[in-house]
Formats: structure tokens, sequence, C-alpha cells
């Protein structure tokens, strides 16, 4: 058997309760193969014992089905502690169970329509979320939020969130009083990222929502850094240009050990509000060539709508403005699954 087929066959193998198999998770080590027989080794990290036996036995179900005779599996316990001479992972927020990344490789793709709707739909799910902008250069939060307030200092010299649509939210943006462009360098925006996650009053939080700046730099680097993220979401349009883009953001998220949760595709397709008739404007099939590449679920397929935009406009998720209407309905869709995905 080739390598290829047998990789197929350990692909087959989903680690329980996502949709990435135990491959993209790397706990498959050690293979020999000698004719027909096999010997593996799976790498545990998971304490519940439910898990173990589910993937070995459905990993030993597999390798049968697949032609081999006899299936050896070790287990191997990933220590639960790092080694004295790596770094200690970073910490949690405190009070906040789960904390999303919202990313787009490039501008424009509409990351922040979606990280404000996704974040509407889970707390009318009754999720207690709140939603940081941590664009600093071209935060937006102001505008799709409709919030004109400046956050107050509390006690113990942390910021209060605002809060608009009983969610809590933050944003340079608050607290710019005019046009004036910001010019930071690399230290003094990890300062303010560090600052806006740790010195925030966030409370107790089901979702913190983060709407990054296009493209990697020093917000996401100070990001993955200092907080142990729960994973990321990739937002995208259809195009080659926008994939590309799509590609470094993903081989990012890889590196510093943050699971990519899935791709959503916006401004997928438009259909016309006379005829019905369905374009591809932006090209077709990208985000899910993409989503296929990396191994994760095509969360969404997001149409160019008129009725998102002007929600948008009013300082009005769509979520929240037309919450009945069929865009409403998508990012819903979107919340159960992440929901799904991290519970």
């Amino acid at each position: 058997m080739s390598d290829d087929k047998l990789k197929g066959l350990l692909q087959q193998v989903k680690y329980p309760g996502f949709n990435k198999d135990i491959v993209a998770f790397g706990l498959i080590q050690n293979v020999k193969v000698v004719d027909n027989n096999i010997e593996l080794g799976v790498k545990f990290s998971s304490e519940k014992e439910a898990v173990r036996q589910e993937i070995l036995k459905n990993l030993e179900q597999v390798l049968k089905s697949g032609g081999y005779d006899k299936v050896t599996i070790e287990v191997i316990q990933a220590p639960s502690q790092p080694a004295a001479d790596q770094p200690a992972a970073p910490p949690s927020i405190p009070g906040v169970k789960y904390t999303i990344a919202v990313a787009s490789g490039k501008g424009g793709v509409g990351k922040s329509t979606v990280a404000a709707n996704l974040a509407a739909a889970l707390r009318k799910q009754g999720h207690s979320v709140g939603i940081l902008d941590l664009d600093v250069f071209g935060p937006s939060l102001p505008i799709t939020m409709g919030v004109h307030e400046t956050p107050k200092v509390i006690e113990g010299n942390k910021l209060q969130p605002i809060q608009r649509y009983d969610m809590s939210l933050m944003s340079l943006g608050f607290m710019l009083t005019d046009s004036s462009p910001v010019i930071w360098r690399g230290a003094m925006v990890a300062k303010m990222v560090t600052q806006f996650l740790f010195d925030v009053a966030w409370g107790e939080l089901d979702y913190l929502i983060l709407d990054l700046p296009p493209g990697t730099g020093d917000v996401h680097l100070t990001l993955t850094q200092r907080l142990a993220l729960t994973g990321a979401i990739i937002v995208t349009t259809p195009q080659d240009l926008a994939l590309q883009d799509v590609e470094r953001g993903a081989n990012m998220f890889a590196k510093v050990n943050t699971p990519v949760l899935g791709i959503i595709e916006n401004m997928s397709y438009h259909i016309c509000s006379n005829c019905g008739h369905e374009s591809q404007i932006f090209s077709s099939g990208g985000g899910a060539k993409e989503s296929l590449r990396l191994n994760v679920p095509l969360l969404a397929k997001i149409p160019l709508n008129e009725e998102i935009m002007k929600a948008g406009e009013l300082g009005e998720p769509l979520v929240i403005h037309l919450p009945e209407s069929e865009g409403a309905a998508i990012f819903r869709d979107i919340a159960d699954k992440i929901h799904a995905l991290v519970s």
C-alpha cells in the first residue's frame, strides 16, 4: 500500500467532536509496515478515556477494513506539563470561556461585518458575548455597532466595556475623538493589545469575539503570544487573489498552534432582487477549495447582500436589524456550528 493510501485511511478517523482528523491533529507517530501488518503509535494529550477508546476503536476498524491483517497500536501519553526549557503556554482571560479570532488575509472581505453578526447570533442563542476590535489602524466597531461613547475607567484602573445590544464592546475607535491617523510602532501596538485583553473588565463571558486587522502583523503576533485562543475563523471572498492570503493566514495560526475552526466565504454570490438570477461576481468555489486544503469545514457561503450592508451602516448587525431575513439565518447557522465545534 502506498503512503498516500495509508494516509487516506488514517484521515478517515476524526477526532471526537471535531471535523479534523487524527493526522491533522498530529496524533499518529512511529508508523511501521511489514507486509500486511502495521504498527503505529497514537499520542494522546486528552485524559478522557472515552475519547481515547473511540479513536483507538475507529482506527483499528479503518485499518483492518483497508487491507491490513494485523494492527498493533501503542498508546503514547503526551506530557501534561511543558518541559523546563520550553515557555509556558499563554494564559486565558479570567472569566472568558471561549476566545474566537475572526481573521482575513486581506482587507475588504467583510471580516468586521461577519464578526459583528456572529457575536450577535451567539447572543441571540443565549450566550454572554463580548467583541474586541483589535484593528488598531482601522477600527470599525464604532460604525458596525453604532457606538459614540467613550469607555470609563473603573476601580482597579480597568476599562469598562461599552454595552450595546446586550453585548460588551471595546475598540480603540471609542477613544479616538477626531480623524487623525493612528501612527504607532510595533511596541505600542503590542502594549495596546495586551491592555485590551487583560485590563478591560470583561466579567463573565461565554464568548469573546476578536476582530483582527487584515494580514499577519504585530497584532496577530502579540495576540497569539499573550493569549490562549480557542480558535480562529478565516473570512475570504471566492477569487484566487484572496485565497492566496488565506493560506498565509492559516499557516500563521498553524505555527502558533491555534486551530482554524473553519472558512467563511463572504460575497459568495449575488441574487438579483428583480429576477432572482444568481451571479458569481467574484468567481466561485474558492472557499470550498481552501477548506479542503486546510481540512477544516466551510462554515458558510454568504451572499453579496444589500440588507447586510444597510444594517451595518445603521450601526445594527443584520441578525438584530432583520432577524427573520435569510442573511440572519446564515449567521445563526454559523453560530450553531462554532458552538458545536468549541463545546
